[in-house]
């Protein structure tokens, strides 16, 4: 039997794409043996290495809002995520990483030195807070004595980690793609810094996608910040992954 690992891509809200695609794999009677996300990946991944169902997952985000995730901060960034810390840890306790069902890293980038940096153990929400914090939009997340950001900001989709893991098959699922860019206001502040923030996303996602057996991308034509279609996109990750997977195996 072969091991299998994940990767699962950041992407903020179109993460949902991978709850769809952890349903796909169990569909087709995939299991991870290993786990790695950045951002949003490091949410979904994080909640599924822990044991919760993909439908508690589902309906957790359809509950969610701006509102219940973060706070006004205006401290190195907007908003402070300290709304979905108090989730995180109501919904698993935070864990150590290490002590999780299915083995996990998540990527975070260290403020002080900008280097990325592979978390495999430590607490669980803390990091994974912290890998979910995308600058300027939310503040660095302090982890002991070091703040981070969005592991994002340089390894979205650390493909060479689940690699490198030991698996014989890495299944990588990403939401960060060309489509739906046809279309674009150059006076909103808003979808000027989405666009910049997603060609870097998809410069630093570029090499990785070496380490992917198999690439499963999902071309959301949803905002990333729109909390009212994560139904839509869990089922379009849903059906895009068994269409791809159906291909390959």
């Amino acid at each position: 039997m072969k091991r299998i690992g994940v990767t699962l891509s950041g992407g903020f809200v179109k993460g949902a794409a991978h709850i769809g695609f952890l349903k796909a794999l169990e569909y087709k009677g995939l299991s991870p043996s290993f786990i790695a996300g950045a951002s949003a990946g490091a949410l979904v991944g994080f909640l599924y290495a822990c044991g919760i169902p993909l439908e508690k997952m589902e309906e957790i985000g359809r509950e969610l809002s701006w509102k219940k995730l973060a706070t006004p901060s205006l401290k190195g960034g907007l908003f402070k995520l300290d709304g979905l810390h108090r989730i995180l840890t109501e919904l698993t306790g935070n864990p150590d990483l290490k002590e999780l069902k299915i083995p996990f890293a998540l990527t975070v980038v260290n403020l002080k030195t900008l280097k990325v940096e592979v978390k495999r153990e430590g607490p669980a929400v803390d990091f994974v807070v912290a890998s979910c914090s995308v600058p300027p939009l939310f503040s660095p997340w302090k982890v002991g004595n070091e703040h981070y950001v969005d592991g994002g900001v340089r390894n979205c989709l650390p493909a060479e980690v689940t690699k490198s893991s030991g698996v014989d098959l890495n299944i990588c699922s990403n939401v960060n793609t060309y489509s739906g860019l046809e279309n674009y206001d150059p006076q909103s502040i808003t979808n000027v810094t989405v666009r910049a923030s997603l060609a870097n996303v998809i410069e630093n996602q570029s090499w990785r996608l070496n380490y992917c057996d198999i690439i499963v991308n999902h071309p959301i034509p949803y905002s990333p910040f729109d909390f009212s279609r994560i139904e839509e996109t869990v089922e379009a990750g849903f059906k895009g992954t068994v269409e791809e997977i159906e291909k390959w195996l």
